[in-house]
């Protein structure tokens, strides 16, 4: 998509006049509002065209929204160039509130235990470790699938976890009209052609 400016809005800690121009950064970043299994979770059923939580930059719709996730700073409206992808968890100001986060790890520790008639932490050393992995953070959709596939534990339980993820169903791809953007939801997006902060008057 070409250079886009919607009414989008990130806070940073900088303050100044005019723009800031920002590349795209192809490191991962570490989860630290979501739960690692949850964040594992969610990168497994996400669907390819959606952003990717791990290399994306997370913005707000409204500056007062940015102010708040950021604790504080300086917001700017941001511009998106060149390649993009825009999401937004619709009505969710943060994806830490989703309801995910507690209810995916409760259906799952239930799903273990239900299917090892235990707790599934009082298992061999070997299984329990195998198991432990989904907790490693930022794992690829191939490593989950592994780990699903190669555990017979996990494998016996791996469609009714897939089906209890909800994250994607309350996210949307934004195209180019920004009233495809709701006013409260969290937004992040990939840039690849990077990115421009502008000052807001």
């Amino acid at each position: 998509m070409s250079a886009l400016k919607l009414n989008i809005y990130r806070a940073i800690s900088t303050k100044v006049e005019g723009s800031i121009e920002k590349n795209y950064h192809e490191t991962m970043r570490v989860p630290g509002n979501v739960p690692y299994v949850v964040d594992n979770l969610w990168e497994w059923k996400r669907p390819e065209e959606y952003a990717c939580r791990r290399f994306s930059a997370y913005a707000s719709p409204t500056p007062e929204l940015a102010l708040k996730a950021a604790g504080g700073g300086t917001a700017y409206a941001v511009e998106l160039k060149g390649s993009y992808k825009l999401c937004q968890l619709r009505g969710i100001e943060d994806s830490r509130y989703h309801f995910d986060c507690k209810k995916l790890k409760k259906r799952l520790l239930t799903l273990l235990k239900e299917e090892t008639k235990k707790d599934w932490i009082s298992l061999p050393l070997k299984e329990k470790k195998e198991i432990g992995n989904l907790w490693i953070p930022c794992l690829t959709k191939k490593d989950i699938e592994e780990l699903f596939n190669n555990n017979k534990i996990l494998n016996q339980i791996k469609n009714k976890i897939f089906d209890a993820i909800e994250y994607w169903n309350h996210v949307v791809l934004i195209k180019d009209d920004p009233s495809d953007i709701d006013s409260k939801g969290e937004l992040f997006f990939q840039a690849n052609d990077g990115y421009l902060l502008h000052s807001i008057k």
